[in-house]
């Protein structure tokens, strides 16, 4: 029993900060400024120019002809020496972009990152859930490994009807020309881990709702 209501703990949790993370992507500012903005966080973390040290020019007329060996490595060595006694150069300090940036930037800055890192981090909680909890019960009664290769077999069906409808054409961003969006693998990929997230989403609102209002009729 214990179980059971702290398994309907973690799925209200995540339920929860999923429908955050959808509210805050869809919700949040667009702007065209991203390639400004990538532009701006680019320049604040780029390291700065450093200072060249000057090479002392050795007296060509020390070391003629009538120069000793001794005495021309001798210049050569000092003048190697005072290369390398150049000033120190302070390292460039750390940069935090949070505080660089306003508030309204840093939301446009980060808020695709945040969508897709939450959409991986559900593929891989769906991914471990659906195999733990059935190979717990199949210990608990062997019967259950029938429920088991059901389980894994809706997964692998869902993964593959996922990436079937998935698409490697390059998304159109507006006042985005670079090409880091342009590739199909990673494109087909990314499709695959968003269309599973909103359809074990949807699987979750919907289980939720269905079971609150089943009670509210018993």
């Amino acid at each position: 029993m214990a179980f059971s209501k702290l398994s309907k703990i973690i799925l209200f949790v995540i339920t929860g900060i999923s429908l955050v993370v959808v509210l805050f992507f869809f919700l949040a500012e667009n702007s065209d400024r991203f390639d400004e903005l990538e532009d701006t966080v680019a320049e604040l973390t780029a390291p700065a120019d450093l200072p060249l040290a000057t090479l002392p020019t050795v007296d060509s007329l020390a070391a003629d002809s009538t120069a000793s060996d001794s005495t021309a490595a001798a210049l050569i060595e000092d003048a190697g020496s005072t290369a390398l006694a150049a000033p120190e150069v302070a390292e460039t300090p750390t940069v935090n972009i949070r505080e660089e940036l306003s508030l309204a930037d840093y939301l446009i800055y980060i808020h695709t990152d945040i969508a897709l890192v939450w959409a991986y981090i559900l593929a891989i909680l769906t991914a471990v859930s659906s195999l733990l909890f059935p190979l717990l019960k199949v210990f608990s009664n062997p019967k259950g490994f029938i429920k088991l290769g059901a389980v894994v077999v809706v997964a692998a069906i869902l993964i593959v009807v996922s990436y079937v409808l998935s698409s490697g054409t390059p998304i159109e961003i507006v006042g985005y020309t670079g090409t880091a969006n342009s590739d199909p693998g990673t494109l087909k990929m990314v499709d695959t881990v968003l269309f599973v997230t909103y359809t074990l989403f949807g699987i979750a609102i919907f289980s939720i709702l269905f079971s609150v209002i089943a009670r509210a009729f018993k």
